[in-house]
Formats: C-alpha cells, structure tokens, sequence
C-alpha cells in the first residue's frame, strides 16, 4: 500500500499550459501559411470588391427611398405639374423606382461576381496579382456598372418621353460621378428625376436612342482598354527582362552614353545662346 502511494509523484500542471502554447504556435504557422500562398491577401482585397458591392446595394436603396419624399423629394415637384402631367409623373415615378430597384441588384451581382471570378485566380506574388488580376478586373467593373447605369438612363429618357412627364432616377449622382471621370456627360444637370414633354418629343427620342447606344459603345470599349493594358503590361515586363540581359545591358549603356553625348551637346548650345 506504501509502495502504491509512494509511486503517484506529483501531476505534471504544465501540460496543459504546453499545449495551448503548441495550439497558439499552430494558429500562428497556418496564418503564415496563408500569407505566403496568398489566401490572405486574396481574402482582403475580396473582401474590399464584396463591401463595394454591399456599399452600392445598401446605399442604392436608402437613395431610391429617401428621395421620395420630403422637400427635395420626388413629389415634391408635383407643385410644377399640372392634371395629366401629375398622372403621368405617378406612373413615372413607379416605372423608375422598379427600374432603379432592378439596377441597383444587377450591379451588386456584377461586383460579387467579378469579385468571386478575382478570387478563384492563381496566386503567383502580390504584385502579380495586382497587376495581373485585380487592376484588369477594376477596369471591367467600372466599364460594366457604367454601361449597365447608361443603358437606365437611356430607357427612362423613352419612358419620360413617352409620358411627357418626368421618371424617377435618385441614382443620377452616380453617374454623373462615372460619366464625368470619362468626359461623357450623360447625366447633365440631371436631380433624382428625368424629364420628359411632348414638345420636344423628337429630340427627346434622339437624345434617348444615342443615350441607349452608348451603352454597347462603352461595353466594348471597357474591354478594349482592359486589352491593350494587358498588352502594355506584358510589353513592360519584356522590356525588363530584356533590360537585365546581357543584350539588354549592353543597349542600355549604349543608349545611356548617347543620351549623355546629345543632351551634352544640346546643353553647350544652350549656354553659347545665353552667353
């Protein structure tokens, strides 16, 4: 019985404090890990393209609401209008909140799309992925929210025209935004309304179907710059390695003792023209 007793020493208190350092040192090595095959840069700049989307859906609507009313609201410019004109604004007023409504998701989808297409990517290094994968990806996105955002104002101008009223449209701030880093001007001076009147009812329709058809215009063109980037980024990344060759070396020294021998040249005239 002795023996028994004398045999249980002490119980080892640093177990469970040896394991919970083995299980922090574990959580610190898989949080390297994903820094070094890039899921976690890949998770934040997913995360960015998803809380962009999130940011237009949320903020999209609270726009489509809070312009309803109120003094700068939508009916509040139904003191202006006179009978057929109020009627015909209503059925403006419902066409363009269904619209906007329908737009506002269409353009979330794009962004969680384009977003989740970025993160099923292959990672080869930050910098490759930024120029490589994210930039070209921004580049669609803008061209696309765009496009989609030109062909609403489009349509609304049909609608407006038609009615011979106005058309709800509280996303005109966003595009005049967009329209206005391109030059495009396709809001104008546009508020949260499109106006419409049958007395100008041929121009109102021009205006509408260029409106419309440029839309395609800026679809295509989206992918053509989203092209010749890539084109001038392989470009740039030949002429560094080219730079760094044995060749390249040579040509840049070349090139380097000439640019010295003409600016040099052209400096000496300058200071003879002077003095």
């Amino acid at each position: 019985m002795e023996n028994q007793y004398e045999n249980q020493g002490p119980q080892d208190v640093n177990v469970p404090q040896m394991g919970f350092v083995a299980n922090f040192e574990s959580k610190i090595a898989d949080l390297l890990k994903k820094v070094d095959n890039g899921n976690i840069f890949k998770n934040i700049i997913d995360f960015v393209f998803k809380a962009l989307a999130y940011l237009f859906l949320v903020f999209g609507i609270l726009s489509t609401v809070s312009n309803i009313f109120g003094d700068d609201g939508y009916f509040s410019r139904f003191d202006y209008l006179e009978g057929v004109e109020k009627f015909t604004a209503v059925i403006g007023f419902l066409i363009g909140l269904a619209v906007c409504l329908l737009v506002i998701y269409i353009v979330f989808t794009v962004i969680s799309n384009r977003a989740n297409q970025l993160k099923s990517e292959s990672y080869d290094g930050i910098l490759s992925y930024l120029y490589k994968n994210t930039f070209p990806v921004l580049i669609v996105i803008f061209g696309e929210v765009l496009s989609v955002l030109t062909l609403t104002v489009g349509m609304l101008f049909v609608f407006a025209n038609l009615l011979g009223s106005m058309v709800y449209f509280p996303l005109s701030d966003i595009v005049n935004t967009m329209s206005d880093m391109l030059d495009l001007g396709i809001g104008g001076d546009t508020s949260i309304f499109i106006p419409g009147n049958w007395d100008y009812f041929s121009e109102g329709m021009k205006m509408s179907f260029g409106i419309i058809v440029l839309s395609p215009i800026i679809l295509i063109g989206t992918y053509v710059f989203r092209a010749i980037y890539n084109y001038c980024v392989k470009l740039i990344i030949k002429l560094i390695e080219f730079s760094t060759s044995k060749n390249g070396i040579l040509v840049l020294f070349i090139g380097v003792v000439l640019s010295y021998i003409v600016m040099d040249g052209i400096l000496i005239e300058i200071l003879e023209e002077i003095f």
